[in-house]
């Protein structure tokens, strides 16, 4: 909510207004247990005695109006994007999504069978190479598609 001098009131914010009774309420409300109100700076900067009373006669004569918040998304139109045909039959109907199997390998110090946690690797998956790092437990995970021919790695620095 927030207030607006009458003056400048659009269309939308005088349609959405609080009626004067519940607004007096409201701003007295809000006044007492101090949250801040949109506007009531500008109100205050107006008043030659800046007094609650002044702030809450300005609301009483209908200088000052609160507006409530739907007035700021009232005139917001729907894009016609989102009503394409297309769109609808593809959100209805997704593609077939290619599935991925995770395959899991424990990569392990040759002469002491340690796991190599956190260590850098070259995947190479059908010669498509990428860095890589194991988890803390010296696991590799890799997620490929089932059509995967070869897999191959290599430790970095070793």
């Amino acid at each position: 909510m927030r207030l607006v001098n009458e003056r400048e009131l659009s269309e939308s914010e005088r349609h959405n207004a609080w009626p004067s009774e519940q607004a007096l309420a409201l701003v007295r409300e809000a006044l007492l247990d101090g949250r801040p109100i949109e506007g009531l700076a500008e109100l205050r900067a107006g008043l030659s005695i800046n007094l609650d009373s002044e702030v809450l006669e300005q609301v009483e004569r209908g200088e000052w109006w609160l507006v409530k918040a739907e007035a700021d998304y009232v005139d917001w139109a729907m894009p016609e994007r989102a009503f394409d045909p297309k769109v609808i039959e593809l959100m209805q109907n997704p593609p077939v999504q290619p599935s991925r199997t995770p395959s899991v390998f424990r990569l392990r110090e040759s002469v002491t069978g340690e796991p190599l946690a956190q260590r850098h690797y070259l995947a190479t998956v059908d010669g498509d190479t990428s860095p890589r790092r194991t988890d803390p437990e010296g696991i590799a995970h890799l997620f490929v598609s089932n059509e995967v021919q070869h897999i191959s790695m290599k430790v970095v620095g070793v």
